[in-house]
């Protein structure tokens, strides 16, 4: 809005108006647009990990099985595995998770 074009940058230019127009004040230590620029970045890095925890469960819901006799085999085989080295996590069918809810 404020480049009068269609922008999904979000460049020092325009960074001090944005703050400012959002309501960011200086506070001792740190500037209005220091302020912004924090906040921003934890909101898109909570954005971040709550995509990728979406992403991770609705690949396990469209997950198939594998045909053939290996599909046959794997039913069969533990699909979490212990991870040399390490007691506090495993291997979840490739992804890596916690051994045990007190972990």
């Amino acid at each position: 809005f404020l480049t009068g074009k269609a922008e999904e940058r979000l460049s020092f230019d325009i960074q001090r108006e944005i703050a400012e127009a959002l309501g960011y004040h200086d506070h001792p230590g740190l500037s209005a647009v220091e302020r912004f620029m924090k906040h921003y970045f934890l909101v898109a890095k909570d954005v971040g990990d709550l995509t990728r925890i979406f992403c991770s469960a609705l690949e396990d819901q469209q997950a198939k099985d594998t045909p053939g006799i290996t599909g046959v085999i794997s039913r069969f085989r533990n699909r979490v595995r212990k991870i040399a080295g390490t007691l506090d996590f495993v291997d979840d069918g490739g992804r890596i998770a916690l051994a045990g809810t007190d972990v």
